[in-house]
């Protein structure tokens, strides 16, 4: 017997090619992910460092005697940070994962969701779950058996700690914080309070940068010039720099800056004077951008960024980000999106330059500096959005004529991290945005987003933003737009089990969109209200939601909608106990659905179909359709509906006695839901396991 295979339609297709009788419409096959690289997210390496043995002997007798928590404190500018990365980097075994977050931003603090996201995402969990208490076990269950490095940098709450901590005893975290955070000693933390480098080590670091010469030629004006810095590392880097960039300078002339009578902290004082000396030295491009990026609620900037923010041409942007990191201002890292060079910001420089910017620079100009960067962002996130999701991309014509910007990626992988990295700055971005009046740009910028949203579940990001967006799009009059953001943000409330909450939401874009006389965005919020009904287990409640759905979209020639709400009403049949019913709509749905091009929808409907032929004891039939139906899902990555798919084939392959065909199924759907739905992968191990 022969067997044809045929795909039709727009597909593309690579790796493993699942063939599954006829597949049509426009099938995108998106390959397994290829394994990713081992995390190394430390900060790099400072060439700067001197002595701290005592402080390293410390750290290493800590690890030996079994500890897996350390708490590094001290004053800004003492080298916190710099310790625990040299620290672990040259303690950590060549294939070990290390980890990086700093938990208190432009924002203010950090939330433990969001970093445990970021991290399991780079563990290569693609779609970790929104709650902390599911992120958490998750992220102890990843760590149980893999050990794994972690520095938490600039930690402002010792609640922000314990969610983080890794489970396998060979693990080691690292804790950097201007505070003692002694509630930590209940988690078995070592405090390791850091001081001031000793007189002959300041020395030895300032030596680094001007040559044993010059300290030689005047040992009393390099101690003096030392004990100006309060011998802190920063200060003391700063100097250096500034006398390597000067040979003909004197140590004394450096140090007449810096020892002044003074009644402030001196810590304070010796960090303030080095950074004032070195923007002294600056030109006044220079240091105008670096009092911008004070400005900038983002974690880091790149070139792309400070050319549109400061009105600069690219490649004075990114010489002037070298001038600014070759001072020791900024810090060089790199980026996930091709060769682009990012820049960080350490906090003393921060609040420096913010206080400089608020004395030099006028209020006007500031707020139009951070409005070119809100417009660059919502130009570049809707190239992001037409590359991820086209279908969504509907606001090219609407951007504002300033917020066309060069593109940043070249292609869809591109994109998806472009809108990665810059996830944890999208709420600051929009409260400075709908701070200065740019409404249009608030609920742009967040529906840009989408793909973000869609692909990668941040659930509170989701919420938040939808929240501030509809808010923003209310305050400009735009009803379509009120429409948009409250759909996308009710099914982010719904995605994430906020079951009522989603409710509120599609009722009010009911309300808009009949007072507005929106017949496709009404049916959307009726589909939507029986969706969460049905969710929340109560199909009497959503079946007239849903008729109400099919009727205004069939009055409108909306086909596809029709189609959808069919799905559901089919669900309902099956629930009521009238299987015959759901078959005929399920195929109606999946007729429809697939002669539209609408591939995957259509496995959900055809999915369901085999499921019901199943039940009405046709169970060759049923096992082919879901077979098919697994095989788009699986081409499609969607990993509710591959494990759902999965659970359905296992009860039809049990009812057809193949106990072993079964097993595996429900195996594989729980290994999908692990990380996704824990409670429900416990529910299908007890069915694999008979119980």
């Amino acid at each position: 017997m022969t067997t044809s295979n045929e795909i039709s339609g727009h597909a593309h297709l690579s790796g493993l090619v699942v063939q599954a009788r006829d597949v049509h419409g426009g099938l995108h096959y998106h390959a397994t992910p290829q394994p990713l690289p081992t995390p190394r997210q430390l900060p790099r390496l400072t060439p700067h460092f001197v002595n701290r043995a005592t402080e390293v002997n410390t750290l290493d007798e800590v690890r030996r005697g079994g500890n897996s928590l350390v708490v590094i404190t001290g004053l800004v500018g003492v080298g916190k940070s710099a310790l625990a990365v040299r620290w672990l980097s040259s303690a950590t075994e060549a294939d070990r994962p290390e980890l990086y977050a700093e938990l208190s931003g432009l924002g203010g603090l950090v939330r433990p969701e969001d970093v445990l996201q970021q991290w399991l995402r780079a563990s290569g969990i693609d779609r970790p779950p929104a709650d902390l208490r599911e992120l958490s076990a998750l992220w102890r269950s990843v760590t149980a058996a893999r050990p794994v490095s972690v520095l938490l940098d600039n930690v402002r709450e010792a609640e922000q700690v314990p969610p983080l901590l890794p489970t396998g005893p060979l693990s080691m975290t690292v804790v950097t914080s201007r505070r003692l955070l002694w509630e930590l000693a209940v988690d078995g933390a070592t405090p390791l309070p850091l001081g001031p480098l000793a007189p002959d080590s300041s020395i030895a670091l300032l030596a680094r940068f001007t040559g044993e010469e010059r300290i030689a030629a005047e040992p009393a004006a390099a101690a003096l010039l030392a004990n100006g810095c309060a011998h802190l590392p920063l200060p003391l880097v700063l100097a250096g720099a500034r006398l390597k960039s000067r040979p003909d300078r004197g140590l004394a002339a450096a140090a007449a800056v810096l020892v002044r009578p003074r009644s402030e902290d001196p810590a304070r004082m010796a960090v303030s004077a080095g950074l004032t000396e070195t923007y002294d030295s600056l030109g006044a491009t220079a240091q105008f951008v670096y009092r911008s990026l004070a400005l900038l609620p983002v974690g880091a900037v790149d070139p792309d960024m400070v050319s549109a923010a400061c009105r600069l041409q690219r490649n004075d942007a990114e010489r002037l980000l070298d001038v600014l990191a070759d001072e020791q201002l900024l810090t060089r890292g790199t980026s996930y999106v091709g060769p682009r060079p990012r820049y960080r910001m350490a906090a003393a420089a921060h609040e420096h330059a913010l206080a400089l910017a608020e004395r030099v620079d006028g209020l006007d100009e500031r707020q139009r500096l951070v409005g070119r960067l809100c417009e660059w962002m919502l130009s570049i996130a809707t190239q992001a959005q037409s590359l991820l999701t086209p279908a969504q991309a509907t606001l090219r014509n609407q951007l504002p004529a300033r917020a066309d910007a060069p593109p940043v990626f070249q292609d869809s992988r591109g994109a998806m991290t472009w809108l990665e990295e810059h996830e944890a700055d999208l709420p600051a971005v929009l409260e400075v945005a709908a701070a200065g009046g740019a409404d249009e740009v608030v609920w742009m910028l967040v529906d840009a987003f989408w793909a973000l949203f869609l692909r990668r579940h941040p659930y509170a990001l989701w919420i938040q933003a939808h929240e501030v967006a509809v808010a923003a799009a209310r305050r400009t009059g735009n009803g379509a737009a009120v429409r948009q953001m409250l759909l996308s943000g009710a099914i982010g409330l719904s995605s994430a089990g906020r079951l009522e909450e989603a409710l509120t939401r599609y009722g009010e874009a009911r309300q808009a969109a009949q007072a507005d006389g929106d017949v496709r965005d009404e049916g959307q919020a009726l589909l939507g209200i029986g969706a969460c009904h049905h969710d929340g287990g109560r199909p009497a409640q959503a079946e007239p939601y849903l008729n109400q759905a099919v009727a205004v979209w069939t009055a409108c020639g909306y086909r596809r909608g029709v189609a959808l709400a069919t799905v559901l009403l089919g669900e309902i049949s099956l629930t009521r106990g009238e299987p015959a019913e759901a078959l005929d709509r399920f195929a109606a749905a999946h007729s429809v659905l697939a002669g539209i091009g609408d591939s995957y929808d259509a496995a959900r409907a055809l999915a369901l179909q085999g499921h019901t032929r199943v039940v009405l004891g046709d169970l060759d039939a049923g096992v082919t359709e879901l077979q098919d139906a697994l095989a788009v899902f699986a081409a499609a990555s969607s990993t509710r509906w591959q494990a759902r798919t999965l659970e359905l084939l296992g009860d039809a392959y049990r009812k057809r006695g193949s106990e072993q065909a079964a097993l595996d199924c429900f195996r594989q759907a729980a290994e999908l839901l692990e990380v996704i739905r824990p409670e429900e992968a416990e529910r299908l191990r007890r069915q694999e396991n008979g119980r």
